[in-house]
């Protein structure tokens, strides 16, 4: 497969979850790609990483030596700033912390080429906020994938009021090279699949603080009725912490920043005692044997009468989300309910569910 016409030198900054997981991604469409890393010992082990896959697949089959040698001529992992100097793409991925990310661009800036475009993978940091300098304003935009990006056909592009007609159109182009449907949002409505679910998550977690469920409880009603994963076992699976910046951020940009209050403490006490869920083994659920197992439980399971309540409750906050989403204009309702299933790996999106409800939309 070819390369984009505007886009063939792209790289991808920061060597996390889904840093790594959009550089393989990207890895067949024949771009020349730059993986720079925090630093040489994380370059080292991007680099033993990467040549351990490389090799697996041609002892396999899946490529050919000739791909294989291709491959490696394309790639370049190392952890130097000047190693993006030619890059027309550049995608940040690190952790979710405005400042961090404005050092990053800082100090990159003296090694972009002027026409290169720089894209922030931020989940809820409007891009404005991130753009250090006037050189970059109209080729700065927000470039959001979602995990894994193999599994995920869309990412949401939020351009500032400074972002080029140019910048849009490359951009477009170049998602649509590498195969995804996109969602392109304006600041005022950024990052709105994840507001979608925060409506979801902020009512499990009022209901929590109200000790009505317990997370086991609020995970089997979500995971059976509205999306895999539930809430508590996805806070898990992302991490407490990267949650808590998240919904903070959400909270500033929201005309009822108090509507998270239950949420925002919640995550806080995790945080506060190390519970940052997989990745310490324990947050809302216990990973250090095979089975994941609820931390907290209640004393008594609550009676078909309430969970069926609940589960009401839960559906129509996730429900009149997408419904207000749709009459401000944001995007169409074929479009949310599509990204709504995409984003989640249901079967049946917000409008679906509302249908089974009798609730006209």
């Amino acid at each position: 497969m070819s390369a984009n016409r505007n886009v063939t030198k792209v790289g991808i900054i920061g060597s996390g979850k889904l840093g790594a997981d959009i550089f393989y991604y990207l890895l067949p469409f024949n771009f020349q790609l730059v993986w720079k890393c925090i630093d040489d010992e994380e370059a080292e082990k991007c680099k033993v990483a990467f040549q351990k896959k490389l090799n697996r697949q041609m002892k396999c089959g899946v490529i050919d030596e000739t791909t294989y040698n291709a491959i490696q001529q394309l790639v370049y992992i190392n952890a130097s700033n000047d190693s993006l100097a030619g890059c027309n793409l550049i995608i940040e991925a690190i952790w979710e912390d405005e400042l961090l990310k404005k050092e990053l661009f800082a100090a990159i800036l003296p090694f972009v080429e002027d026409e290169c475009i720089i894209a922030s993978n931020t989940s809820s940091i409007n891009p404005s906020k991130l753009i250090v300098s006037d050189k970059i304003k109209s080729k700065f935009v927000g470039l959001h994938f979602f995990y894994p990006t193999a599994l995920k056909n869309i990412v949401e592009i939020i351009r500032t009021d400074d972002t080029s007609k140019e910048t849009m159109d490359t951009v477009l182009d170049f998602c649509k090279t590498i195969q995804k449907e996109v969602l392109v949002l304006d600041e005022a409505n950024s990052f709105i699949l994840n507001k979608l679910f925060l409506e979801v998550q902020n009512e499990a977690c009022d209901m929590v603080s109200e000790e009505i469920l317990s997370y086991r409880h609020i995970d089997e009603l979500v995971d059976k009725n509205l999306f895999p994963g539930g809430v508590f076992s996805f806070f898990d699976h992302v991490g407490n912490d990267i949650m808590l910046a998240s919904v903070r951020n959400y909270a500033m940009q929201s005309s009822e920043p108090d509507k998270y209050e239950s949420m925002i403490a919640l995550l806080e006490d995790m945080c506060a005692k190390n519970l940052l869920g997989i990745k310490t083994k324990t947050g809302f659920y216990d990973y250090n044997d095979h089975d994941a197992k609820e931390n907290f439980r209640f004393e008594t399971e609550p009676a078909n009468l309430i969970l069926e309540g609940m589960l009401t409750c839960l559906k129509l906050a996730y429900i009149f989300k997408a419904m207000e989403i749709v009459d401000e204009g944001v995007c169409s309702k074929e479009m949310l309910e599509y990204a709504a299933k995409e984003y989640t790996g249901a079967d049946k999106g917000p409008f679906e569910i509302a249908a089974e409800m009798n609730i006209l939309y």
